[in-house]
């Protein structure tokens, strides 16, 4: 005779969630609703219907998210809200800044078709605290939090939150997190620059960016200057973030000392600093943006594909709010998105030819 252990493993789960709405004495909906978390139950009745799931050992049938994910782009009704956690300095750089604006329309894209919306809590708002925030989380039922921006640590309530954090500024908690791959965009402006035929090859970021690449940045250039003979070799240059005044005095004395004949960097500004500097773009020194989207899109350099990045990382909290999967990860996981060579203004043409192969290869 099989065990009752056996039986359960060989048949197909049986346990419905109007099985789950009986024993409680409630609507299937509003089973459905303390199931996902969302607003229209009482704390006590969520609790109670999760208790009775465990028991019987109920799972969702994965079917059922496809098609309520058609069902809500056709019903006329208000979209849940996810917390899209500012940090950044000003209170609309998300919307306003054309290097940020992209991620977030991305996942705002997203989230529609799922049926959610963005709610934006600024952290700088005066008077804002973990604990007020935490409040507003619990009092409109959120379920779902993007940590976005240069935030380093944050404290919640993670057991009844699903958490994705956008880009590498946090450190603490370990959450599952969705960002540009900084290192195979950098390596991929390295290596067509160096196929066009530049031979002096400067680097230009700040410290932030390189730590952000777990200094990954800082390693790939080590390499790539071990390949070329010690003539060819030009130090990078990383400043901090003292200010612009810092940045019109660093610059300007790097480009005459060690006279690149084209820069990689970050900054909407690199031009306008090379210019500066008694430089022509491109003719004397070419410039490379390892981000070119919506930001300085004319440029030669790596379009990130940050509206991609968006999308995934709502796609991702989505699914972890729809399964329940709340708290902090025992094994958090990193999507990276690589970006896709762009060229640009800022360059000259190639000084060797290039197959448009080799392009598609890099």
């Amino acid at each position: 005779m099989k065990s009752e252990n056996s039986t359960r493993e060989t048949k197909p789960n049986k346990i419905s969630l109007g099985d789950i709405a009986r024993i409680a004495g409630i609507s299937t909906t509003s089973a459905g609703c303390a199931l996902r978390n969302l607003p229209g139950v009482s704390e006590k009745t969520r609790r109670q219907v999760l208790q009775i799931a465990e028991r019987l050992g109920y799972f969702p049938d994965p079917r059922l998210s496809t098609r309520m994910a058609g069902i809500r782009q056709t019903i006329n009704k208000d979209l849940l809200p996810v917390v899209w956690l500012n940090s950044e300095r000003e209170k609309d750089a998300w919307k306003q800044h054309s290097y940020l604006a992209p991620y977030r329309e991305g996942a705002q894209k997203c989230l529609q078709t799922l049926g959610y919306r963005i709610e934006e809590i600024w952290t700088r708002t005066p008077g804002f605290t973990m604990r007020r925030l935490a409040q507003t989380i619990n009092y409109q039922r959120i379920s779902g939090v993007f940590i976005t921006g240069p935030c380093k640590h944050i404290r919640l309530k993670w057991d009844e939150l699903a958490a994705v954090s956008i880009g590498e500024g946090l450190m603490a908690p370990p959450l599952h997190r969705v960002a540009t791959d900084i290192v195979f965009n950098f390596g991929l402006a390295l290596k067509m620059v160096k196929r066009f035929g530049y031979r002096r090859i400067g680097v230009s970021l700040t410290e932030e960016a390189d730590r952000f690449s777990r200094h990954g940045i800082r390693f790939m250039i080590s390499y790539f200057n071990q390949t070329l003979p010690k003539s060819r070799r030009v130090e990078p240059l990383f400043m901090g973030h003292v200010g612009p005044y810092e940045d019109e005095r660093l610059f300007p004395a790097w480009i005459k000392k060690e006279r690149p004949d084209v820069i990689i960097g970050a900054n909407n500004l690199l031009v306008q600093w090379v210019k500066k500097a008694g430089f022509s773009v491109p003719r004397e020194v070419g410039i490379v943006h390892i981000a070119t989207d919506d930001d300085v899109i004319d440029w030669a350099g790596v379009y990130a594909n940050k509206r991609e990045v968006g999308r995934v990382a709502a796609e991702k909290l989505v699914s972890l709010m729809e399964h329940r999967q709340y708290g902090i990860p025992e094994v958090a996981s990193t999507t990276f998105v690589p970006g896709i060579w762009r060229p640009g203004s800022t360059l000259l043409a190639p000084k060797l030819k290039v197959r448009e192969s080799a392009l598609c290869a890099a």
